[in-house]
């Protein structure tokens, strides 16, 4: 794993945690999502060397608390694209079942990385009103020093809010992901894409 990816998996390991809940209640969304965060990595404080050797504790806290605020379904296809129209029904369900232990790995593994000096700037959701798809923006600090814009992009999906796609920078996830998955599908086709997966992520989970 290079640098770059490193750093934006620890990124969006921390700032995918804030949206969901942040526009589900009137609560300020910038205090809600302070208070998720904190309540997750809270949950971690005291316990990382045994989250690191139980990984199996990690990454249930992580399907508990994260994976929920995802759009599952709506970022496979979009981190598909074209093959995702002609997969059929099965592939679909295996290939989100893996998508998403694989979410789970590498976000777990990610948010580990993150201590108290970790500094979240939120920003105000300026959106109109009744608006369905809205943009969330956060300035996200680590230890290095150096500030980094977070975005994500939201919609409603059965009456609550979940992410489809975000970026740290400029790069979007959903762009990262389908780029690197077009690359092995190029190469050997959907199956073996899947089968890779299932291979890396399903077990344990």
């Amino acid at each position: 794993m290079s640098r770059w990816t490193t750093t934006l998996t620890r990124l969006l390991a921390v700032a995918l945690l804030i949206p969901g809940l942040a526009l589900a209640a009137p609560t300020p969304p910038d205090q809600l999502a302070r208070e998720t965060v904190q309540t997750v990595l809270g949950r971690m404080d005291g316990h990382r060397e045994e989250l690191r050797k139980d990984p199996n504790q990690l990454y249930k806290l992580i399907d508990d608390e994260l994976i929920p605020l995802v759009d599952l379904p709506y970022m496979s296809q979009l981190v598909l694209g074209r093959a995702w129209r002609t997969a059929t029904p099965d592939q679909r369900k295996r290939f989100q079942v893996a998508f998403k232990n694989m979410l789970i790995r590498t976000y777990g593994n990610g948010l580990l990385a993150f201590d108290d000096n970790t500094d979240i700037e939120y920003q105000p959701v300026r959106a109109a009103e009744g608006a369905d798809d809205v943009t969330f923006r956060a300035i996200v600090t680590p230890d290095s020093g150096q500030k980094t814009p977070v975005t994500f992009q939201m919609h409603i999906v059965d009456g609550d809010w979940k992410i489809y796609d975000g970026s740290v920078g400029n790069l979007s996830f959903v762009t990262n992901y389908r780029g690197q998955f077009n690359s092995q599908i190029r190469n050997g086709g959907l199956e073996k894409l899947i089968e890779r997966m299932e291979s890396r992520y399903n077990g344990g989970s």
